[in-house]
């Protein structure tokens, strides 16, 4: 409870700062009859949808960051992972198997057991997507929210991490408006993008369209094929607004993104030949193959190390990084006076295509081949409104995710297996929530809300194999067939109070899930192994937003966020060999997240915005065991994990940013200077290693010049560098060196640099 009552004292600090603050302006105003005029430096009002309406930043009793579609231009956030630079408590890496186009987002410490669902879930508007629709080809985009905590009571799915919506620019009645961009920088980077809005009819009918191209030469050299950690991608967007009365809406989307790119290749680092040649003797009953094994394998490993971090060696299989992914949604709202009833429709259709090998090396330890096809349709119905005493939803929510996975795996050169699965995942819920305002009964600025959902998921999966190492030739094994149901209570309770107009203070509590899954990588996996239930989490958060105005010069933003929460069935990822190597899907037991996060924002004279987060993150497992058939080999066998601290947490990560605009001759022509520096500190790892292994510390500073509206035309233009030290850090790793003989890593973006040219009318 420490960090509860450092927030609480850090609410009172910002409690006391913003009265004393306003009572220095009202004795300096009374102090002159004739006051110089204020300089008006102001920040502009965030409006955010955390609680599914739109609300000011400053007002919601949550713990939400946003950026803006002109912060996101700014900071060149063109990618998911970019996104992680920006916001406290958020990381994002690469699915060990899905590659860059599959972003894993994490929140306050909570990732995802590699095959279970997301932690943290993804939305374009309010209709839940996989991820992988964001990797790239963010543009266009009127802002992204991120919301921290357990959601449940209002999202479409449930989450215990939290949400990221992604809200797109959305097609407008009432102007013709429309943008040109093209970017060229090193490793031959281009990157050209353009839209344009026309409304048909004025003020009902509007269409928007919007596209980008963009390509960039691979970071990681191969001397034997393509190069890694390229960008080959293009986006196309339409939007359709529809107004035909004061009280329909109607709102159309259509995305599509096509990427053929290459992984970021994971470099081999360390070699364990007494393990890779004791496991090759054993299985072929040969010491001679062991031995000839082994030395192929280690004379791979010395290459790669005359090769260095950023060259590879690889010309097995083509590394590919394919993703196809369409999206269509409809938004219908109309207001029936007393309230609004609104029809949320999404669907989407993705088709990534993936080779991962974990050494990249021309004599292979494990390649994996995977292509999935996914579908996925969600309809949600709500109905809404709100009177002076209280604002209400209550609503119902279906959704049905089919995937399908063919996944070819490959093991010290040979085709090993082959798996073939379906996962059939369907969703209901039942929801409401409601926030009454005390104000009528004489306690102004006291609100408390309350909400309440039941959730009802059916999951069904069929495996089918084949072991291409059986005795005589292929084998197939029997189908597997898992069924599995569940249902859950979620609910929110939460009282805040405005203080004054510039401070609000609240407390939280939540209780979400996400739910269980089926392990679908093996016809021979032991019962115990083949299901998973799922996790739950009940967290307290008590946080502070102050509007701090200094003077006439400056105006802060400071908000601060406490949080302790409590895992129940927390799911975990072991590796194991059941007679097939493979990741399965656990309940390890109980866990205990916690944390604290400060954001900060100031605006002084208008020429100057300075902002910065820090986010202390902390987790430890109270009660811990690993499933351990007698049939398997599990890493991390009898491991005691109790106290420990999450593995794949950093426990300290902060970043700065300011922008200093210089005003020109003309209307709003303005030279802008802008930098930003992130820091996170080393990923602490856990005993059982693999892909919550260590990972050092790092820093990373960006900086960009915009002149804009040049000679007060609609034309600007910028020049940009990102990893200005050329930093080369650690952004994943997998060490299995004590059970398979490899320990890997992938390295994040080198240096780059270019400039850019905008045109908006």
């Amino acid at each position: 409870m420490r960090l509860l009552a450092l927030a609480a004292s850090a609410s009172a600090g910002a409690m006391t700062f913003a009265t004393s603050a306003l009572a220095q302006q009202s004795t300096g105003a009374a102090a002159s009859e004739n006051p110089a005029p204020p300089k008006e430096a102001d920040l502009t009002d965030i409006v955010v949808t955390a609680r599914r309406s739109s609300e000011n930043i400053q007002k919601v009793p949550v713990a939400v960051s946003v950026l803006s579609g002109d912060a996101l231009e700014q900071r060149r956030i063109t990618g998911a992972k970019d996104l992680q630079y920006n916001t406290p408590s958020l990381v994002i890496t690469s699915d060990p198997l899905g590659g860059s186009t599959a972003p894993v987002f994490q929140l306050r410490g909570q990732t995802v057991a590699q095959g279970s669902d997301d932690t943290v879930v993804t939305y374009l508007g309010d209709v839940p997507i996989n991820s992988r629709a964001f990797a790239g080809g963010l543009f266009d985009l009127n802002s992204v929210q991120v919301i921290r905590g357990p959601q449940g009571t209002l999202f479409g799915k449930n989450s215990t991490g939290g949400a990221v919506i992604f809200t797109p620019r959305i097609a407008d009645t009432s102007t013709v408006s429309g943008f040109a961009d093209g970017t060229i920088g090193n490793y031959s980077y281009y990157q050209i993008g353009a839209g344009v809005n026309v409304p048909l009819i004025t003020d009902k009918l509007a269409v928007r369209l919007s596209g980008q191209i963009t390509r960039q030469d691979g970071f990681v050299r191969n001397v034997s094929g393509p190069d890694g950690a390229d960008k080959k991608y293009e986006v196309l967007r339409l939007s359709l607004v529809a107004t035909p009365t004061e009280r329909l809406r109607n709102e159309t989307y259509f995305s599509y993104f096509h990427g053929r790119q290459h992984q970021n290749p994971l470099i081999f680092s360390r070699y364990n030949y007494d393990l890779v040649q004791f496991v090759i003797a054993n299985g072929t009953g040969s010491q001679a193959i062991g031995t000839g094994v082994a030395n192929l394998v280690q004379g791979q490993f010395d290459r790669q190390q005359q090769l260095g971090l950023r060259t590879i060696d690889y010309s097995v299989r083509p590394n590919n990084d394919d993703n196809d992914v369409f999206i269509a949604t409809n938004t219908t709202s109309y207001d029936l006076g007393f309230g609004t009833v609104k029809n949320i429709f999404g669907y989407s259709n993705q088709k990534p295509r993936v080779s991962l090998s974990q050494t990249s090396t021309d004599f292979p330890l494990v390649d994996v081949l995977q292509s999935k096809y996914l579908d996925s349709f969600s309809d949600e119905l709500q109905l809404s409104g709100n009177t002076n005493t209280l604002k209400w939803i209550v609503g119902a929510f279906f959704s049905s995710d089919h995937t399908r996975t063919v996944q070819p795996a490959f093991l010290f050169g040979g085709l090993n297996n082959q798996t073939t699965s379906t996962d059939q995942y369907t969703s209901k819920a039942l929801f409401a929530q409601g926030t009454y305002d005390f104000s009528e009964i004489g306690l102004n600025g006291l609100k408390f809300t309350a909400g309440i959902r039941h959730t009802w998921d059916i999951r069904t999966g069929v495996l089918d194999a084949i072991d291409y190492t059986a005795a005589g030739g292929p084998a197939v094994a029997p189908t597997v067939t898992n069924r599995n149901t569940y249902r859950n209570i979620s609910w929110t309770l939460g009282l805040d109070y405005q203080v004054s107009r510039d401070l609000l203070v609240y407390v939280s509590s939540r209780h979400s899930y996400k739910a269980g899954g089926l392990n679908l990588v093996s016809s021979n996996v032991p019962v115990v192994l083949q299901t998973y239930a799922p996790e739950k989490l009940t967290d307290i958060e008590l946080g502070a937003k102050a509007t701090i105005r200094v003077n006439d010069d400056a105006v802060i933003r400071a908000n601060v966020a406490a949080y302790r929460g409590w895992y129940k069935d927390m799911q975990f990822q072991e590796l194991a060999n059941c007679g097939t190597v493979a990741s399965y899907v656990i309940n390890a037991g109980k866990a205990s997240p916690k944390g604290l996060e400060l954001e900060v924002d100031a605006a002084i004279k208008r020429n100057l915005r300075v902002g910065g987060f820090y986010n202390r993150t902390l987790g430890k497992f109270d009660q811990f065991a690993l499933i351990q058939p007698s049939t398997c080999t599990v890493v991390g066998a009898n491991t005691n994990l109790n106290g420990a601290t999450f593995g794949h947490i950093s426990k300290d990560t902060a970043g700065l940013n300011a922008a200093y605009t210089v005003p020109l001759n003309q209307g709003d022509e303005a030279l802008v200077f802008a930098g930003d520096w992130y820091y996170r500190g080393k990923r602490v790892g856990v005993a059982t290693e693999g892909n919550a292994s260590a990972i050092p510390s790092y820093s990373l500073f960006n900086a960009r010049v915009d002149y804009n509206n040049i000679g007060g035309s609609r034309f600007s233009a910028g020049v940009w560098v990102r990893n200005i030290g050329n930093k080369l850090y650690v952004s994943y790793r997998n060490n299995v060196y004590a059970f398979s003989g490899y320990d890997v890593q992938a390295y994040g973006d080198p240096r780059t640099f270019g400039m850019d040219v905008k045109f908006k009318f």
